[in-house]
């Protein structure tokens, strides 16, 4: 089955940080297909009917720029893409015009489109960047959906290790259900289980770390490419960021939500939460 991501891109810098990581993160590309999504201004937008019949010629005019600008954007991502050998019969182009609103207009096409991650850029080169950028992540990222969402960092060249974290939750096990799609035709990607322990006598759930296992290899991962690790650490979410930090991982995957929390959980708290707004390090993917 086919491997299909919506890589957003826009005029901010930091939305090639998506098709950056993308390029250089996965080196099978014969059954990866992307499309690349323009989120672009609606030059109609809070007009009338009849404001929009009076100014037509001007209106005609806006939109064309805007899609010279968009297209432009787009070729970018595509000649990064094609540079790192990505076929160019893969890549696949759209131009919208904001409706709902950027965030929920992505939010729109990745459940229309059927794909199987929506991958976002995360930090400009600004900081008025990173506040919009930002914006946008965190209104994906806070809409119950199913799909994965990946907020990647810019790196050329991510590592090709994932640290998985694993409490036996279930949107934990819909993450190592992602990680296992799509990486079983990437025999090069190291998988290592992550579980925090509150501290050294707390009692190992064997059952969740043996039910990722599972996941990951009913997925067609071998079981030589899975390590697993046990950590001590009173808070997850500083715990999670330091090992993926010392261990120098290109992707973090975690679920949305673990034990104890629910999707209507105040999301400032949440673990989840934290590690979008602090991981520095690796790019984040996370499945609701």
């Amino acid at each position: 089955m086919n491997r299909h991501i919506l890589l957003t891109v826009s005029d901010n810098y930091s939305s090639l940080f998506a098709v950056r990581f993308t390029a250089g993160f996965f080196s099978r590309f014969e059954d990866l297909n992307i499309t690349l999504l323009y989120v672009a201004p609606n030059p109609k937008a809070g007009l009338t009917e009849a404001e929009i019949l009076q100014d037509y010629g001007n209106l005609s005019r806006r939109e064309a720029q805007t899609r010279n600008l968009a297209q432009t954007a787009l070729d970018k991502a595509e000649e990064i893409l094609i540079m790192k050998r990505f076929p160019k019969e893969n890549i696949h182009r759209k131009i919208a015009f904001k409706q709902l609103g950027t965030a929920n207009d992505i939010i729109q096409e990745g459940i229309t489109g059927m794909y199987d991650a929506i991958a976002l850029g995360r930090r400009g080169l600004s900081r008025l960047e990173e506040l919009i950028d930002e914006s946008v992540s965190k209104q994906v990222f806070t809409t119950p959906m199913d799909i994965p969402l990946w907020v990647c960092r810019g790196h050329e060249k991510p590592d090709p290790k994932i640290l998985l974290c694993t409490d036996g939750s279930p949107a934990s096990l819909r993450c190592a259900d992602h990680v296992g799609f799509m990486l079983k035709n990437e025999p090069e990607h190291r998988i290592d289980l992550l579980h925090v322990v509150a501290h050294a006598s707390s009692a190992v759930p064997a059952e969740a770390l043996a039910a990722t296992r599972r996941m990951l290899e009913e997925n067609g991962i071998a079981a030589d490419r899975i390590t697993q690790q046990v950590v001590e650490g009173v808070n997850t979410a500083d715990t999670i960021l330091r090992v993926a930090r010392e261990g120098g991982y290109g992707v973090l995957a975690t679920g949305r939500t673990g034990r104890g929390e629910t999707r209507s959980l105040h999301l400032l708290g949440s673990v989840s939460m934290n590690l979008l707004k602090h991981l520095e390090s690796a790019t984040l993917w996370i499945s609701h």
